[in-house]
């Protein structure tokens, strides 16, 4: 039996945890995993950037691969610190700027000619420039953090006054500190959202099932951005249109890596905008995004051995990825103030579930984000993201059904959730 490591601690790295969990060819280690994570799961007490002791776990334990989950280990160089120990599914230090970098991000999409909305680019020291750029520009528009900023570093600004605050914060550090330093102020476009994953082994890739996120906190796609709260997949669009994003997006994109001597390695996301039919890119994530990970897995028909077996031998390009002919929709609940201030410390109900703390019926699962527990098990809210709710069926409708009838088995005080998730 092959063993895995994965690295993270949300709903996401349960998902990618549970799904290799299935292939029953792998004994599978959480680093450090939540305490929503259960047995056969392992779950191993290091942080993400103890880069000794994950060196030394991986040596003594033989681990066979690594998947990381979040960005902030991606953009510290996980990857580069651990490659010679062991297979890494991650993306390199050096092309952690597609996601880390916002700015050389947007830079690198208009070099290759790959369709982007318009976008005005403002460091600190140029504040008086894009305060009268601000005043003077069409609304809506959009305004975005540079750096990382977990998802909620974008404002849709509506007025001169909404988006002069949102710039003053991000230059002056209070509220994404120096991820907000240099900002982006980009044309608005009115459209359907999709998400778009490969995994890419260097030479070759695989496309994933798409899917709809909704990224805004409150019904009607009002509200703050969030890290995403909720979605659907698979994303009804058709053959043509996905074939334009490959020859539009995905494949300028790995071919202009590859040329400047960098092949992209890992899960890749494409963060677009359908408008008129046409695909806009609005953002790259270096890796799975959450809750979409939660939605596409369990649709995805071949095991994790086998994706990790055709990235090894970097023949991904020859795998035919088999998908499951049903919906998935996962609705994610959170702790009241989220995300700006998300309270902590309700308690959650027990809840008897099976492969890895996650399986619910066969109906779906609940994937942990947001918990710890207390010296008897109980599991409490640690503030934010606490857990997705993913129903499973042949139609959305039902599926949707089914994640909100998961939703109501765990309820817990000041509990948040959007009640419009899959009603397009």
């Amino acid at each position: 039996m092959q063993r895995l490591l994965v690295i993270g601690r949300g709903a996401r790295e349960h998902a990618i945890a549970h799904k290799a969990l299935l292939s029953r060819k792998l004994e599978v280690f959480i680093a450090p995993g939540n305490a929503g994570m259960q047995p056969p799961l392992k779950r191993v007490p290091l942080q993400e950037t103890e880069i000794g002791p994950l060196r030394d776990f991986i040596r003594q334990m033989k681990i066979d691969a690594v998947i990381v989950g979040p960005e902030v280990p991606i953009a510290r160089g996980i990857y580069d610190d651990l490659h010679d120990l062991t297979l890494v599914i991650a993306p390199s230090q050096k092309l952690a700027f597609l996601e880390s970098s916002k700015a050389r991000a947007k830079h690198f999409m208009q070099t290759i000619g790959i369709p982007t909305p318009y976008s005005v680019i403002f460091d600190q020291l140029h504040q008086a420039d894009a305060e009268s750029y601000l005043r003077g520009a069409s609304y809506p528009l959009v305004i975005k953090a540079s750096g990382l900023a977990a998802g909620k570093g974008v404002l849709i600004a509506h007025t001169p006054e909404e988006a002069l605050e949102f710039a003053r914060e991000c230059f002056s550090g209070s509220k994404f500190g120096t991820a907000g330093h240099t900002i982006l102020v980009e044309e608005y476009l009115s459209g359907e959202e999709r998400s778009v994953f490969i995994l890419s082994d260097g030479k070759g890739y695989v496309l994933l099932p798409t899917a709809r996120d909704y990224k805004r906190l409150r019904d009607g796609d009002q509200g703050p951005n969030t890290g995403g709260m909720g979605g659907y997949a698979p994303a009804d669009d058709s053959p043509e249109w996905i074939d334009s994003v490959r020859e539009k997006i995905i494949e300028p994109t790995l071919h202009a890596l590859k040329k400047g001597g960098t092949p992209y390695h890992g899960f890749l996301y494409f963060g677009l905008m359908k408008v008129g039919g046409e695909p806009y890119l609005l953002e790259y994530n270096v890796r799975l995004g959450d809750p979409e990970a939660q939605l596409i897995l369990p649709l995805i028909g071949n095991s994790m051995e086998e994706l990790i077996y055709y990235y090894r031998i970097q023949k991904l390009g020859e795998l035919r990825v088999r998908l499951q002919e049903q919906y998935a929709v996962g609705v994610v609940a959170a702790t009241v103030g989220y995300p700006e201030a998300p309270q902590k410390g309700q308690l959650l109900p027990s809840l008897p579930l099976e492969e890895g703390g996650c399986k619910v019926d066969d109906s779906g699962y609940i994937y942990w984000a947001g918990v710890e527990a207390d010296e008897s098990g109980m599991l409490y809210t640690t503030g934010g993201r606490t857990y997705t709710a993913v129903g499973i069926a042949d139609t959305l409708e039902t599926a949707r059904a089914r994640a909100y009838a998961i939703l109501e088995k765990v309820p817990f005080e000041g509990r948040y959730y959007r009640t419009d998730i899959a009603l397009r």
